[in-house]
């Protein structure tokens, strides 16, 4: 009892490790320390395990009262949500680039716009000066 008292207070605490290993060399640390590494793997299997039967003994009980409701697992699946075929219903995707709709050329640059988000100042200024979006249609 008193050994796991000590464990749990350097658990807690870096100054209770600290205190606690003082008077051991790195080996012997290293070796407690692979000690402990061993002891938490085998917990961890054990635990693994133990939900696992805990799931199985789940399903068996779950597929008995199915059973005994007369209820499928198409029933319960099939009625929560209609099929998208993994298509996304609205939106366009991320990423897609959309093609320039206007372009206009000045002093030999040539200007290109999507028709989306602020008019850029070419196409401004192209409108200001009684011009037209039409005249600039790709």
């Amino acid at each position: 009892m008193n050994e796991a008292l000590a464990l749990q207070s350097i658990a807690k605490s870096k100054a209770a490790a600290n205190r606690a290993v003082k008077s051991l060399d790195i080996q012997q640390i290293e070796r407690a320390l692979a000690n402990l590494s061993a002891a938490a793997e085998t917990i961890k299997e054990r635990e693994s395990i133990r939900a696992q039967r805990k799931k199985e003994v789940a399903v068996k009980k779950l597929k008995s009262m199915m059973d005994e409701l007369g209820i499928s697992a198409e029933d319960i699946t099939g009625s929560s949500k209609p099929k998208t075929n993994g298509k996304r219903a609205t939106g366009p995707k991320k990423g897609n680039k959309v093609a320039p709709k206007y372009q206009i050329t000045l002093d030999g640059v040539t200007h290109q716009w999507t028709g989306r988000g602020r008019t850029p100042v070419v196409f401004r200024s192209h409108v200001e000066n009684g011009g037209s979006l039409d005249d600039c249609l790709i």
